[in-house]
Parts: structure tokens; C-alpha cells; sequence
């Protein structure tokens, strides 16, 4: 094939993939794309308030109920919001987002790319509009949110342990000292015996509680604001896809049992790490940090859909294997069709699932199984993850000083098939 007609080919790609990200979002969801950057709002509000003097946990923004719910070193981090207008805020917050999707997804889509031949700013070009497109993602941008900040901050540590630097750590004590959930990637980092990078995110995140103390001196967003969870929300808000949003939309209308919420996730939270830990020693650094990831959503008391984020590596993961990189373990081995067509599968469903925005289909339906199953599907979805997302084979050369400067599934060998690892080388919420 001749360049012109691959540039051709290339182009109907993206072409494609920009064509189904518009389907799926403005065609068949019937979530509404923009919120007004609500959320935003509420922190530009909060963080005014506190440069007018005011306790920062005082403020609840006119006509609501909602005040600020995160840390206070997240104040610090969201001055820049306070600074001009609301459109200016708006623009940058959006901005931001928006560069780290393309940053993020690039760190995971670049080493697929070279581990399979295909051109890299083509499959970049064909997943940002795809990423776009799920929700945990558009949520993030329509509501004005910083989760993909949270969430690139936690990539950059795995990157940063992929090529051995020193200062891996930092990232997740400063997401943890933004929004506390990625708290437990510091426990994956001592599971997997990286005991290093744990002390440096623990000594990050301390740091941070002391400087916080210029913004709420009192500590009273530890002894008492962190540990009330129902001011962002109730938990039967379907928004909410965490296990105990589950059992509350289960149990109307009664009351979610909390002992019984309590032990299913303290449950999964000894099988989140314990598949994390073992994906982690398998070679893919990247499955395990998505597994961990996954299930901090479902432990935490809320989770929003646009903390779901987590879905986005898992869905790379997926398609990696369903283009033929081998799973570790016997099973993935013996069957390559069958693990492949499994991954394509599971792939296309939660990427369809999460597309389309699944769980509005069933919000205001009649009371029924279907419904419950429905509008619980996300957190039914995320859970399958922690327990399936499969470990793939490790693939070595790639990360450091090959230009794909992305996320790894581990170290060590090439990928069957290939001559040598040189030759691929090129909120209130």
C-alpha cells in the first residue's frame, strides 16, 4: 500500500472513531452533555469565600446546598479558579481536562501501538475522541471537575516507577491530598513491595496536610467534615456507583444496612489488592494500578460516575489483548482465540456501556430486576474488572528513551513474534 493510500486508510479511522464518539454521546445517551460545570462553581465559590476571610468549610453556594467537600491543600491547588472570571475559570479548568485526556490516553495507548506496528499518532487520534466519549470522562469536563488531574497524577507514578525515577511517589500523595480515595494506591505501592515510592507518597501527602493548615487551621475537615459523607449527596442518587450506592438504591425505601456495606467492602477490598498485587507481579504494573484504582471507587462511600475513570485503562488493557498480546497463565495460553474474542468482547461492553451512559436508561423505568440491574450496571461492570481484568504478557524496551514514553505491562522480554524490543522502538463530587 502505497503512503497516500495509508494516509487514506489512516484518516477513515480517526474519521470513524470521531463519527461513533458523536453518535454515542449525542445521539443515543440520553445524559445530558453539559452541566454547566456545576461543580466548578461551587469551587471557584468556596475558594472567594476563603480569600474573603471565611472558614472555607463554611460556604454553601446560594440556592443549594452544596459546599466544598475536598482537603484543604485543594484549595490551594484551585486558586487559580478564583482569580478572574467565571468564564475565564471555565476555560481553563476545561483546558486542562481536556490536554490530559490526550496526555493520559497517550501514556496508554502509545506502547499498544508499538507493541502491535501500528502507527502511534493514529491510534492516539483514534482513542481521544473515543475516551472522550465515555462518560467518566465527558462528566469530568461537563461538570467542571478535576478528576482527570487526580487521575494523570497517578499515571505519571506509574510511569515514573516504569523508568526507575527517584521522586515516583509524589503523584499520588498529592492526588491523595486532592481527593484522599487515591489513598490506596500507597497501599498498592507496599503490597507490591515498592516501599520506596509509598514512603514518598506518605511523605508527600503529610507534607501537604501541614501546609493545608494555612487554609483551615482548625484540622476540621479531618476530625469531622472528611466523615460526613451524605452532605455531597444521598447515596441513591444514581450517580453514584459506589457498593454502597448500590445497596442503597436496593434497599428503598429503607436503609442500606452498613454493617453489611462494611463487610462487602472491606471483601473487596482484601480481593482488589490481592488481584492487583498479583497482576503487579505478572508483569503489567498498569492493570494492577487500574485494578486499585477500580476498586478505591467501589470501597468509597461515593462514587460519582466521573470518578470511574478507571475504565479508560481497563478498556486499553482489553483491546491490547483482543489485538494478540498473550495473557499470563495457563488459561490465556491454551485458548489464544478464545482469551482474544473474551477481551474483544469485554472491551466492546463496557466501552458500550459506558458510551451510551447506560444506567439513564433505567433511572426512571418501573421497579423491576432489570431496573435494579440497570441502573446499577456501572458498579456491577467496575467490579467484574477487579476480578477479570487480565495480567498480559511483559514486553521490555519500551519505556525507556523509545519515544513512546507510556505506560508499560511490564519488563523484561519482547513479545512473541517480534525480532528484538529494538526493532519496535521508534468536588462537591
Amino acid at each position: 500500500m502505497g503512503t497516500g493510500a495509508r494516509r487514506a486508510v489512516h484518516g477513515l479511522l480517526v474519521a470513524t472513531a470521531v463519527a461513533v464518539a458523536w453518535l454515542l454521546v449525542f445521539r443515543v445517551s440520553p445524559r445530558p452533555v453539559w452541566h454547566h460545570t456545576f461543580d466548578l462553581r461551587v469551587y471557584r465559590g468556596a475558594v472567594r469565600w476563603w480569600l474573603d476571610g471565611h472558614p472555607v468549610y463554611d460556604f454553601v453556594r446560594p440556592h443549594t446546598q452544596k459546599g466544598f467537600t475536598y482537603p484543604p491543600f485543594a484549595v490551594l491547588v484551585l486558586l487559580p479558579v478564583a482569580l478572574g472570571t467565571e468564564t475565564t475559570a471555565t476555560v481553563l479548568v476545561t483546558a486542562v481536562s481536556a490536554g490530559l485526556v490526550v496526555l493520559t490516553t497517550w501514556w496508554l495507548v502509545a506502547p499498544v501501538a508499538v507493541r502491535h506496528g501500528w502507527p502511534r499518532w493514529v491510534a492516539l487520534g483514534v482513542a481521544v475522541p473515543l475516551a472522550l466519549a465515555l462518560e467518566p470522562v465527558r462528566e469530568t469536563l461537563g461538570w467542571g471537575q478535576i478528576d482527570l488531574v487526580v487521575a494523570a497524577l497517578v499515571l505519571a507514578d506509574v510511569v515514573a516507577l516504569r523508568r526507575g525515577r527517584p521522586w515516583a511517589g509524589v503523584g499520588i500523595g498529592l492526588a491523595t491530598a486532592i481527593k484522599v480515595t487515591p489513598g490506596l494506591f500507597v497501599l498498592y505501592l507496599v503490597v507490591t513491595r515498592r516501599r520506596r515510592a509509598a514512603a514518598v507518597a506518605t511523605g508527600t501527602f503529610a507534607l501537604t496536610v501541614l501546609v493545608g493548615l494555612a487554609v483551615d487551621p482548625s484540622a476540621r475537615y479531618w476530625t469531622r467534615e472528611l466523615w460526613q459523607t451524605g452532605r455531597v449527596g444521598p447515596p441513591t442518587d444514581p450517580n453514584d456507583q459506589s457498593l454502597l450506592g448500590l445497596l442503597a438504591r436496593l434497599a428503598v425505601p429503607g436503609a442500606p444496612s452498613h454493617a453489611v456495606w462494611l463487610g462487602l467492602a472491606a471483601a473487596v477490598l482484601v480481593v482488589g489488592m490481592t488481584r492487583a498485587a498479583l497482576l503487579h507481579r505478572r508483569g503489567d504494573d498498569l492493570a494492577g494500578a487500574t485494578v486499585t484504582g477500580s476498586t478505591a471507587c467501589l470501597i468509597s462511600p461515593v462514587s460519582w460516575v466521573h470518578h470511574l475513570y478507571w475504565v479508560v485503562p481497563a478498556v486499553v488493557v482489553l483491546v491490547d489483548v483482543a489485538a494478540g498480546t498473550p495473557v499470563v497463565g495457563s488459561w490465556g495460553r491454551r485458548q489464544p482465540l478464545a482469551r482474544r474474542a473474551a477481551a474483544a468482547a469485554a472491551a466492546f461492553v463496557v466501552a458500550a456501556a459506558f458510551g451510551c451512559s447506560l444506567i439513564w436508561f433505567f433511572v426512571r423505568a418501573p421497579t423491576s430486576p432489570g431496573t435494579a440491574l440497570g441502573e446499577n450496571a456501572y458498579v456491577l461492570l467496575v467490579l467484574a474488572l477487579v476480578l477479570l481484568l487480565p495480567a498480559r504478557e511483559p514486553v521490555g524496551g519500551l519505556c525507556a528513551g523509545d519515544g513512546s514514553r507510556g505506560l508499560m505491562s511490564g519488563a523484561g522480554r519482547p513479545a512473541p513474534g517480534s525480532s528484538s524490543s529494538a526493532s519496535r522502538s521508534g468536588s462537591t463530587r
